[in-house]
C-alpha cells in the first residue's frame, strides 16, 4: 500500500510512470489554472460588455492557456511524419516562363508592327525634306499663290520646292525663280541667263529644257511644250510626279552649260 500511496504503478508494464505526490501536486495545478481561466474569462466578458469591443489577444491567450491544460492532462501522443508538401511550385514557375516566353514575342510583334509602318513614313518625309544646310532663296507668294490655286492640295508645289532647294544645294552657284504668264524660268544667278521652264500640266510638273538633253531623259513621260515657250524657244518638256533623280541631274547640267545653249 504504501507503494500504491507514494507511486503510480502501470498495470501493463508494472513500471513507475510518476511519482504520486507529483502528479497529485500537478492535478491541484490544474484545477487551479481552471479557476483562474474561468475568473478571467468572466473578466473579459463583462469588458467586452462594458467597452463594446472585442480583445482578440486576450481570448487567443485564453485558447492557448486551454490548449496547454489538455495536454498535460492526456498522454503525449506519439508524433506523426510530416506529409510530404506537394511540389506545386515547380509547376507554377515553369507555367510562369511558359507564359513569359509567350508574351515575349506579342510584345515583340506590338514593337515591330510600327516599326514597320514608320518606314513608309520615314520615307516620304525624307523625299519631301529640304537638304540640311542649304540656304533656299526665297520663292516669292504670286509663285506660291498660283501652284496653289491650280492644285489646291499643294503638293505639286513641294514637289516644285524639292527641286528649287536640291537644285541650290548641287549647283555650283545660286539658282533663282520667277514667273509670267503662269510659267516659273529658272535661272543661273550669276550668268543670269534662264536654263528651264517650270509650269503645271494635267496634274503634274511639266519642266522644259534645251533639246540637247532629249536622249538623257528619253526614259521619262515627254510631252508638247506650251505654246508661249515654243514661239521664243526651242524646247522639249517632260512630266514628273515628284523628286526624280534622272530629271535633277539634267537641270544641274543645263546650269552649268547655261552660256552653251543654243537657241
Amino acid at each position: 500500500m504504501k507503494t500504491v500511496n507514494q507511486c503510480l504503478i502501470s498495470k501493463e508494464s508494472g513500471r513507475i510512470q510518476m511519482p504520486y505526490g507529483d502528479y497529485a501536486a500537478l492535478m491541484e495545478r490544474v484545477k487551479e489554472g481552471e479557476r483562474r481561466r474561468e475568473v478571467k474569462t468572466r473578466v473579459i466578458d463583462q469588458l467586452q460588455r462594458f467597452l463594446g469591443t472585442a480583445l482578440p489577444s486576450d481570448s487567443a491567450s485564453a485558447k492557448n492557456d486551454d490548449a496547454h491544460a489538455e495536454s498535460s492532462k492526456q498522454p503525449q501522443a506519439a508524433s506523426k511524419p510530416a506529409a510530404p508538401k506537394k511540389e506545386a511550385e515547380p509547376a507554377k514557375t515553369a507555367k510562369a516562363d511558359e507564359t513569359a516566353q509567350t508574351a515575349e514575342p506579342a510584345e515583340d510583334a506590338k514593337t515591330a508592327a510600327p516599326a514597320k509602318a514608320a518606314k513608309p513614313a520615314a520615307k516620304n518625309s525624307a523625299s519631301r525634306s529640304v537638304p540640311k544646310g542649304v540656304e533656299v532663296p526665297p520663292i516669292k507668294k504670286d509663285i506660291s499663290a498660283h501652284f496653289n490655286h491650280v492644285d489646291d492640295s499643294g503638293r505639286l508645289f513641294n514637289v516644285f520646292k524639292q527641286y528649287y532647294a536640291c537644285l541650290n544645294d548641287a549647283c555650283g552657284g545660286t539658282v533663282r525663280v520667277t514667273m509670267k504668264d503662269g510659267i516659273c524660268s529658272l535661272w543661273n544667278y550669276d550668268e543670269w541667263e534662264e536654263f528651264a521652264f517650270i509650269d503645271l500640266f494635267d496634274g503634274m510638273l511639266r519642266i522644259a529644257v534645251d533639246p540637247r538633253y532629249t536622249d538623257a531623259l528619253e526614259s521619262l513621260n515627254l510631252c508638247e511644250v506650251p505654246r508661249l515657250l515654243s514661239s521664243r524657244h526651242n524646247l522639249i518638256c517632260v512630266q514628273v510626279d515628284g523628286l526624280n533623280k534622272t530629271m535633277l541631274h539634267v537641270l544641274v547640267k543645263a546650269f552649268e552649260e547655261v552660256g552653251q545653249t543654243a537657241r
